[in-house]
């Protein structure tokens, strides 16, 4: 009896608290429009707030659901979707997954994506299968086909990645897109080290190498990754550098207790400003 009371308990809509409407020089607070119930259903629906809406306007120009389910009540799969319409355009975005497992350390997730592109809607069917060759040795290979009026684009990708030991860790990856007799090709290499208690030892280095080759334009990249910490203090330094020439160095320091360091901030900032001041003296006379 107490069981089919619960049951019938928990079938019961519950209403969802009101939705906070942005700020606006209306006196009305329309939020009863937007109410909506917490059903026992496995459909998950809640309105789309548009933060960047306009005055005299509620903000809300589509909703959203999602639901997860067992597929033949075995493979866990999802489905989400999201509609939005305004005045002058409306765009959709749906995407549904499942995951299939097949032996011990195998699996492959499937999907589909459905999604507004100018006037046109974009179809893409994307595989992925992960497999363990060994314990420390990941591996993924995937597939993807795209849709989108009379052109059809497909790519593919390779990726592996190996722990050595309990500090080092490698990633290679590669893949190809191609679509209207088009290719482009790609891949990257990346090797982390990381401290023998990470992460409770936060020092961290990060070696990172990529390659790109599009129409015969071939484009190297590498970067640089490194955080430890001195004391108190986390350091963390970044850096990149192209086959063209560019790149980019940047240092990071941060501390919770020494505030005396918030004033290394304002050395590059005096020195600019004084600069500019003797350039423009130097300049009028």
């Amino acid at each position: 009896f107490f069981e089919e009371e619960n049951a019938r308990s928990a079938a019961v809509p519950v209403p969802m608290p009101d939705m906070v409407l942005p700020p606006s020089f209306d006196s009305d607070n329309p939020s009863h429009r937007y109410r909506y119930l917490e059903t026992a259903s496995q459909w998950l629906v809640r309105p789309v707030l548009e933060t960047h809406g306009w005055d005299h306007d509620s903000g809300y120009d589509g909703f959203n659901m999602e639901k997860a389910f067992m597929l033949f009540n075995r493979y866990p799969a999802s489905l989400s979707g999201q509609i939005t319409k305004d005045k002058k355009e409306g765009s959709l975005q749906m995407e549904g997954a499942a995951s299939f497992k097949h032996g011990e350390g195998k699996e492959t997730l499937c999907g589909v994506d459905v999604q507004t592109v100018g006037k046109d809607l974009a179809y893409t069917l994307r595989s992925e299968t992960r497999f363990n060759n060994f314990r420390r040795n990941k591996t993924t290979g995937g597939l993807a086909v795209t849709f989108l009026g009379n052109t059809v684009s497909t790519g593919m990708k390779l990726e592996d990645r190996l722990l050595v030991g309990k500090r080092l860790k490698l990633v290679l990856n590669g893949g190809a897109i191609t679509g209207r007799g088009d290719a482009a090709y790609g891949g990257s290499f990346e090797a982390t080290l990381r401290d023998k208690d990470f992460p409770i030892g936060c020092t961290l280095t990060t070696l990172g190498l990529s390659i790109m080759n599009w129409h015969g334009d071939l484009a190297i990249g590498g970067n640089l990754l490194s955080q430890f910490m001195i004391g108190k203090i986390m350091v963390i330094g970044r850096g990149n550098l192209n086959n063209r020439g560019s790149g980019q160095i940047s240092i990071r320091i941060s501390s919770s207790e020494q505030l005396q360091i918030a004033l290394i901030g304002f050395v590059p900032i005096m020195q600019a400003l004084i600069g500019n001041r003797l350039l423009s003296f130097s300049q009028s006379v």
